[in-house]
C-alpha cells in the first residue's frame, strides 16, 4: 500500500484514489496523511458476509471502478468475486503460479528457490488463479 500511495503522490500512478478500505488499523495514519478517506472493516470468519457487504456498499457509494487488494489477506467469497468480476486486482508476493495462498515467502524459502517474485492478477473465485496482469522477479541466495 505504501508503494502505491507513493507512486500516486508523485504522479507515477495516474488514478483517482477515492478511499482505502482495510482490515488493518495500522494503515489509517498513512492513508489519512495522504488526505485519502480511510475505512476500517474488521473481517472475521463470523462476520465475513457482513464485512463483504460493507465493502460492496462503499464501492457502490464512491463509484469505485477498481479495487486493489494490498495486504488484505482474506479469501473473497465466490459471490463477491462474481459481483466484482474484472474489477478486483490482487498483489500476491510470489511468482504465480508458484506458492499460492498464505505465506508465499516461507514456501519459497523452504523450497530453496533462486528467484522470488510478485504478481498482480485479477481476482477470481479460485484463489490466486485469476488472469495475470504483471509479474516481476528478483534473484536471491540462501547464504
Amino acid at each position: 500500500l505504501n508503494d502505491l500511495l507513493y507512486r500516486w503522490k508523485i504522479g507515477a500512478l495516474p488514478i483517482d484514489i477515492v478511499g482505502v478500505v482495510s482490515n488493518h488499523f495500522d494503515y489509517q495514519k498513512v492513508v489519512v496523511n495522504h488526505d485519502i478517506p480511510f475505512h476500517h472493516i474488521k473481517v472475521t470468519k463470523d462476520n465475513k458476509p457482513q464485512a463483504e457487504a460493507q465493502l460492496l456498499e462503499l464501492v457502490e457509494q464512491t463509484g469505485t471502478e477498481l479495487v486493489v487488494l494490498a495486504r488484505y489477506m482474506q479469501v473473497l467469497s465466490d459471490a463477491l468475486c462474481r459481483k466484482m468480476s474484472g474489477r478486483i486486482i490482487n498483489i500476491h508476493h510470489s511468482f504465480l503460479p508458484s506458492f499460492k495462498g498464505a505465506n508465499p515467502y516461507k514456501q519459497a524459502y523452504e523450497r530453496g528457490v533462486k528467484l522470488i517474485g510478485a504478481t498482480a492478477h485479477y481476482v477470481t473465485a479460485d484463489l490466486d488463479e485469476g488472469p495475470i496482469i504483471e509479474q516481476d522477479t528478483a534473484r536471491i541466495t540462501h547464504a
